[in-house]
């Protein structure tokens, strides 16, 4: 189990409009769109790229991720496989379940 990467067209092509549930907890699943994938809905042939690629890594093995700010400011979203924003812990909660 890890973070999801998706480059390229998303998941959910052709289908962004289509309500999806996560079948673990029912929960509708809301982020289908990216920047590209939304222009279906003004010119469809900007809107896919007719490929998908899928990266998830795992959480163990992540020391750090982490993101620049648009004033250049680093900040960690993962530390040691552990999400560290403040708002997050709730994400933390199944690493400590021993499923």
């Amino acid at each position: 189990m890890g973070p999801h990467f998706a480059i390229g067209d998303t998941c959910f092509s052709f289908a962004e409009d289509v309500k999806v549930y996560n079948p673990l907890d029912g929960k509708e699943i809301i982020a289908r769109d990216n920047e590209k994938s939304i222009l279906r809905k003004t010119n469809i042939e900007e809107a896919y790229t007719q490929c998908h690629t899928d990266i998830t890594l795992p959480y163990d093995g992540l020391e750090f991720i982490s993101i620049i700010t648009k004033d250049g400011e680093t900040l960690n979203i993962i530390e040691n496989g552990r999400f560290v924003v403040q708002g997050t812990e709730e994400l933390n909660k199944p690493f400590e379940m021993n499923i």
